[in-house]
């Protein structure tokens, strides 16, 4: 199960807390979240400090969202080698 929380929105910038594994159903719940306040030209900052799995669809919705609009925080060693290889070991 994921979590997501808006912990904070301003005019520019939203911050979203994630908690929890991202597996496929929620994978596209997150990147329906994240377009949404991409179209309205937002800029994100998503907490992942708190998510404990990712699998392969998760890995693909989060490098497929635009680099320069979007920024991981807190993210655990884990998250940032699986984005880095694309999922693959």
């Amino acid at each position: 199960m994921l979590k997501i929380t808006k912990l904070e929105e301003t005019q520019s910038t939203v911050v979203l807390k994630l908690e929890g594994k991202v597996t496929d159903q929620w994978a596209a719940l997150l990147e329906g979240e994240c377009r949404a306040f991409l179209r309205h030209g937002k800029r994100l900052l998503l907490d992942c400090a708190a998510v404990s799995f990712l699998d392969a669809r998760a890995v693909e919705v989060l490098r497929n969202l635009p680099l320069h609009e979007v920024t991981l925080i807190g993210a655990p060693d884990f998250v940032t080698e699986l984005l880095q290889t694309g999922g693959r070991s």
